[in-house]
């Protein structure tokens, strides 16, 4: 160490910082984060969240337990400085040593670092509060003229990567969070998006599936996003293009979950379910509420979806019952005109043909629409179904959660592996999509409506187990949890069949 840094040292300590060897790392101790200032650079380096309070043995624990939101290793995700086009400048301002001042009490800890040498004439001194009950960590950061704050996404939070349909609960994304909602910044393709402004009310920078580090100026500033690889978004953020200054920031690290939000920052609430119309958000807010409800008596993720699909059976029971007598009005309508109908498509063609089919409606007094009523039941659970789905896909509850064969509600149940990989459906054997299909396939033969003729019979048929092929193809990859629900949606109509031809019997 030469003689000014020496100098500089031996008064630090003497006004009472305390010093920390250049290899050494800050830690900040929060009861669910761990975060690790460097202080060579003087950024955060490791940040470690944990679902519930953070244990000793970090390291050794779960993913489902703890999550690494920022490490230094070549593909994890990580704070860095840049000057543009200046690239031997960047290194010596990553390269800055500092000495540290701490400073406890039971609301926060709090740490005070200063440079050891200046910067371009500048002494640089950056500060940090880390909350001890929640989620945030505060900074305030002296940037020098030209200088920029970088945070670029890695491997970290980017959800493990599913096959098929399933692939889009797999990205890692820039966003910005604000009253409208979240907005995505970044691409695939690579995509760029330059100077977005980011008030004081908004936050902006990673979000994967379940976890996110996000964070938000006192006042505002200017976000450059790109992707050049996938899954590894870069937002730089900025003053302007020459102005340095102090960054007053707070950042938030943690689960994507209400719970966590709500205790931390409510208006991050904006990332639950994004994609959504408003009013289907209210409807997964309010299943997620109802699935909460059931978590906490029964104490297990997959029970409370079983009943989560029973209860909206339940709350949905009047609308189907309309919806079923629709469809028995169809099916006997189209008993009756059948006959007649399948006479003038042998015989007849083209104008004539057409003719001929109005006058069988008029003389019946049938719409020519009237098979839309059969599309109700089906419409009527639309809504449900996203919502429902949405709120599955997003919820961190489920993140590693077991029931029965399943390791884990948040990926495919996965019960054995195949001996080489599927295109599309990857290279596990999923138990819960075919059980789903099963239950569907028998739920169709066992309604069948008697009063058909047998060719309306066998068309009916046909297309219910088209419906089964395409849900089977759809659902095949996607988590579990998300299977689970439409597996028991099915096994409780067919309960309900069941139990009604038992009723009936004589």
């Amino acid at each position: 160490m030469n003689r000014p840094a020496l100098a500089a040292l031996v008064v630090l300590v003497l006004q009472g910082f305390t010093a920390t060897s250049a290899a050494e790392a800050l830690r900040l101790v929060g009861e669910r984060q761990v975060v690790l200032i460097n202080l060579t650079g003087g950024l955060p380096g490791r940040w470690t969240s944990c679902v519930e309070t953070c244990p000793d043995d970090l390291d050794e624990r779960p993913p489902a337990e703890v999550q690494t939101l920022l490490r230094p290793a070549p593909g994890g995700t990580r704070m860095s400085w840049l000057i543009p086009g200046d690239p031997a400048a960047t290194r010596e301002l990553e390269g800055i040593e500092y000495a540290v001042q701490l400073h406890r009490n039971e609301q926060h800890n709090t740490a005070i670092l200063t440079a050891l040498a200046p910067f371009r004439g500048m002494r640089l001194v950056h500060s940090y509060s880390i909350s001890t009950k929640d989620r945030l960590l505060s900074a305030s950061l002296q940037v020098p003229p030209g200088a920029r704050l970088q945070l670029t996404g890695g491997q970290d939070l980017a959800p493990e990567r599913l096959p098929g349909f399933a692939s889009l609960y797999s990205d890692a994304r820039g966003i910005v969070v604000n009253a409208l909602g979240q907005h995505t910044l970044t691409e695939d393709d690579g995509t760029a998006a330059a100077d977005v402004p980011l008030a004081a009310a908004e936050w902006a920078g990673v979000r994967g599936r379940f976890w996110t580090l996000l964070l938000t100026p006192a006042s505002a500033l200017l976000v450059d996003a790109a992707e050049s690889v996938p899954d590894e978004p870069q937002l730089t953020f900025r003053r302007d293009a020459t102005s340095g200054g102090i960054l007053d920031l707070t950042f938030y690290g943690g689960p994507v979950a209400q719970r966590d939000f709500v205790a931390n920052a409510p208006e991050l609430g904006g990332l639950l379910y994004a994609g959504l119309w408003q009013p289907l958000r209210y409807l997964s807010f309010g299943l997620h509420w109802l699935l909460d409800r059931w978590q906490g008596l029964v104490g297990n993720w997959g029970v409370a979806i079983v009943l989560l699909s029973l209860s909206v059976k339940v709350l949905m029971a009047p609308l189907i019952f309309f919806a079923e007598r629709w469809q028995a009005d169809v099916n006997r309508t189209q008993s009756r005109l059948q006959p007649e109908l399948a006479a003038i498509k042998r015989d007849f063609k083209g104008e004539e043909a057409h003719n001929l089919t109005l006058a069988v409606y008029n003389k019946h007094g049938v719409s020519q629409f009237y098979t839309l009523k059969s599309l109700a039941g089906f419409l009527i659970q639309i809504p449900v179904f996203i919502a429902a789905f949405d709120m599955l896909g997003e919820n961190f509850g489920l993140n590693g959660a077991g029931f029965l064969w399943v390791h884990d509600l948040a990926v495919p149940d996965r019960v054995a592996a195949l001996p080489m990989l599927v295109p599309f459906f990857g290279g596990h054997l999923n138990l819960l999509p075919l059980l789903m299909t099963a239950l569907t396939i028998l739920a169709a033969r066992l309604q069948e409506e008697p009063s058909l003729s047998p060719g309306l019979r066998q068309g009916q048929r046909l297309r219910l187990y088209g419906m089964a092929v395409v849900f089977f193809v759809l659902l095949y990859t996607f988590p579990a949890g998300m299977v689970l629900y439409w597996t028991a949606n099915n096994f409780w109509h067919l309960t309900r069949i069941l139990l009604g031809r038992v009723v009936r019997a004589p």
